[in-house]
């Protein structure tokens, strides 16, 4: 009746549930022994006790008139066993919380159905193995009841006390008897195990009285005592591990109670893996085992196996249990194929299962270039779904491998990189830190895998573009959280390579460049984490490079000169970003910057001058004592220093190179009368000199700074540039005021190209630097072409 669920109830349960409600309780008390308090209802009541509540009452009620009678050991365990079940399930002393482990539960299970097979009295002994695991699950599932009186309770409590008093030597004798273990007797012992636990914890907890403490402390010495004499024989013989593992694989099976639970011991117990049984299992009910912490189970029992048997038998069973597992991980959402991806790459790391499972292995580099040709065969968004699961499957058994063909076919397949930087972002696992030299310096897998699949073998300029491209959506894709973050891609392709004799420092600028414009994602910044200082010092190196740079050997490796302008943008950034709230102390603060002031003291005096934003007021300006002779410096924020380069009369040619880091304040210090003719024209002369003796140095974007330089002293009137109409004299009515500030910046370009195509400039340059002199030419002439006609409001080209 106790073992019955509601929703079963046949027609014996019916009739004995109908039986205790007619007859009741009666009792005769011929012993003395106190009654436990019966129930005493209207039959016909709604609020009626269950059947199984008068039981136990009953039961109780009729040991009392026939435990004396009673001689049978079984029939005495058996009778025992029945009470102190009912007296935990209607009390306070069934244990709460936790359920009994499913280990433990699995081998009282096996237990009971080895008995029940050895024991040729037992009802059960000719029943088939899924009857008997039936039975033996239903004979431990006590359904909870209603809980007695205190009155009751003890009353029962102090009874099974006087039974194992009267029984307790006589069952000992027996159950020490290797013959005397039969299903009747282990249930009593483990019962009474149960129980002891129990009230040790209830004596603990409960708030009794002195009549109570006392029953349930010799009930604890008493089943104590009785099961110091027969605890071996609750342990028996060992429990075959064939029996025990059939019996998991009928639970699973035919999906009893705890079956789920089941499937974790199933997917994770070796010494049952593999066997024709097991696999059968796993094939039958693949269906149990489509969450993300059983497949890493029995991922692990599949490569614990490969390790273990390479016989052609074994491989074969190999390929049919891997094949149900990847169905089992392709079932999964992609949610949880990430968590089983992040617990391979926690187990085996970026090789994943390619390492132990040479059979699974062996045709995997073909089903990878067949799934990526059919990807980039049909790119869109509508394939991206389908793509992830079909990239799913490969990452599982190859993670790195993957990877490596993802990012070397983003850079080879034009148009293809956004979408696969989208399938790979779908996998946020693969974000996976490893860790294989230093463990105090992880590295990314994916960053790893792009050095190298890709890093040093960009051959052209359209893959470079689509290898930044690549990276790009990899930081900061649209709907998927980073892959890998700027700090990783900073750390692993631009510090490294920032030196002026390496190859890749141009795409390594440009990487500095892309990653500078992604927003950090905390309040402090990602570049705190780059090593800042000494990257700036790189930077300033690099600059302090291009004062030299036509007159460095050819064979020397340099970063081209339209670097530059990026190099120059990317300090900017730098400055920008790179603030005191960025140190750990304002004294650590002080320090980087006194130490990187120190370093840049030897290189080109114009870099001090672009870092004025990163010192603050820590540092005043230093500069060519010349530039004082003709700029009006305040000497609290200006201070002069002895420079070989810079002699008598260079005074205007370092105002000129200052003017390409700060034009507006150049152009504030200037000190020049326009009132006196004189000065005027000799400042103007010598402005031609200096600017052409800066004209080869110059980038386009510091070309471009000093003609608005030259714009603006011509408006100012502090340059003259002397013009004549003769070549327009047949044009008498043009009026050509408004196009003095062109006539005026033309002339000074034809002086100063006269100037280059002197005798005295024809050794100064190599030809490459006359090719770049040209250019810069040719920018100016386009722009001043453009300013011409939108004076004269004509249409500007496309």
């Amino acid at each position: 009746v106790m073992k019955h669920r509601e929703e079963q109830e046949d027609a014996t349960v019916s009739a004995f549930s109908t039986l205790i409600r007619q007859h009741g309780c009666e009792s005769s008390l011929d012993d003395g022994l106190q009654p436990p308090k019966r129930f005493k209802g209207d039959p016909g009541s709604l609020n009626d006790p269950p059947a199984a509540t008068s039981l136990l009452v009953a039961l109780i009620e009729g040991l009392k008139q026939t435990y004396r009678s009673i001689a049978q050991p079984r029939a005495r365990c058996y009778a025992l066993a029945n009470l102190v079940e009912l007296l935990t399930a209607f009390t306070e002393l069934e244990a709460e919380g936790s359920p009994l482990p499913v280990v433990e539960y699995l081998e009282k299970i096996s237990s009971v159905v080895s008995l029940w097979t050895s024991d040729t009295e037992s009802q059960f002994h000719h029943s088939g193995l899924d009857e008997k695991v039936k039975e033996a699950e239903r004979s431990m599932s006590l359904l909870p009841m209603a809980k007695l009186s205190r009155e009751e309770l003890f009353g029962g409590l102090d009874f099974l006390c006087r039974l194992l008093h009267a029984w307790g030597e006589e069952l000992q004798g027996t159950l020490s008897s290797s013959e005397g273990l039969c299903y009747e007797s282990y249930r009593l012992l483990d019962t009474l195990t149960t129980l002891g636990k129990n009230l040790v914890c209830f004596s603990e907890t409960g708030d009794l009285g002195e009549h109570e403490t006392r029953v349930v402390l010799e009930l604890t010495q008493v089943t104590k005592d009785f099961l110091k004499e027969t605890s071996a024989s609750l342990k028996g013989k060992d429990l075959d591990a064939s029996l025990v593992s059939s019996v998991a694989m009928t639970i699973i099976e035919q999906k009893l109670d705890r079956h789920v639970e089941m499937c974790s011991v199933f997917a994770s117990e070796k010494t049952w893996a593999f066997s024709k049984d097991w696999a059968d299992c796993l094939v039958k009910s693949k269906a149990l085992f489509q969450k993300p912490e059983l497949v890493l189970k029995l991922l692990e029992t599949l490569v614990n196996f490969a390790v273990s048997r390479q016989d052609k038998e074994g491989r074969e069973l190999q390929m049919r249990v891997t094949q149900a597992i990847v169905e089992c991980y392709t079932e999964l959402s992609l949610t949880d194929k990430n968590k089983v991806i992040s617990g391979v790459l926690a187990s085996w790391g970026g090789p994943g299962l390619s390492l132990n499972l040479q059979a699974v292995m062996e045709g995997f580099q073909e089903d990878l270039n067949v799934t990526f040709n059919q990807i980039t065969k049909s790119v869109s968004d509508e394939g991206l779904t389908r793509a992830v699961a079909s990239v799913a499957r490969l990452v599982l058994l190859h993670p790195e491998a993957t990877v490596k063909q993802v990012c070397n076919l983003a850079v080879v397949n034009l148009g293809a990189h956004q979408f696969l930087a989208q399938i790979l972002c779908s996998f946020p696992a693969l974000s996976f830190l490893e860790t294989p030299d230093d463990p105090g310096r992880p590295c990314s897998l994916v960053v790893r895998c792009l050095e190298e699949a890709v890093w040093g073998r960009l051959s052209t300029v359209r893959e470079e573009e689509q290898f930044l491209e690549f990276l790009a959506v990899l930081m900061q894709p649209s709907s998927a959280a980073p892959l890998v973050s700027p700090a990783e891609v900073t750390k692993a392709f631009v510090l490294p390579y920032l030196k002026s004799d390496c190859a890749q420092i141009d795409l390594s600028l440009q990487i500095l460049s892309k990653v500078l414009g992604i927003q950090s994602c905390s309040e402090e910044h990602w570049i705190k984490s780059c090593h800042p200082f000494p990257l700036l010092l790189s930077l300033c190196r690099l600059l302090d490079g291009y004062t030299k740079y036509w007159h460095r050997p050819k064979d020397q490796l340099f970063p081209l000169l339209e670097s530059k302008d990026l190099v120059l943008s990317i300090l900017c950034q730098l400055c920008e970003v790179v603030r005191p709230e960025a140190a750990p102390s304002p004294e650590l603060w002080v320090q980087s910057l006194a130490w990187l002031h120190r370093k840049v003291a030897s290189l080109d005096w114009t870099i001090g001058l672009r870092l004025k934003k990163l010192y603050g007021d820590h540092f005043k300006n230093e500069v060519p004592a010349t530039l004082f002779e003709i700029c009006t410096l305040p000497e609290d924020e200006w201070t002069s220093q002895p420079l070989p380069a810079y002699g008598p009369g260079s005074g205007l040619l370092a105002w000129m190179e200052g003017c390409t880091a700060l034009r507006e304040t150049m152009l504030t210090l200037l000190t020049v009368n326009v009132d006196n003719p004189e000065e005027v024209n000799l400042f103007s002369k010598g402005f031609l000199v200096a600017l052409i003796q800066v004209l080869p140095w110059c980038s386009h974007s510091e070309w471009k700074r000093l003609t608005h330089v030259v714009e603006n002293l011509l408006q100012r009137q502090v340059l003259h540039v002397p013009y004549t109409l003769e070549y327009v004299q047949y044009m008498p009515l043009l009026n050509l005021r408004p196009f003095a500030c062109c006539l005026q910046f033309s002339v000074l370009l034809l002086r100063g190209f006269q100037l280059l195509c002197s005798s005295s400039c024809s050794s100064w340059l190599p030809a490459e630097a006359w090719l770049h002199v040209v250019q810069l030419y040719c920018s100016s002439l386009t722009d001043l072409l453009g300013s011409v006609k939108s004076t004269a409001g004509l249409p500007s080209p496309p």
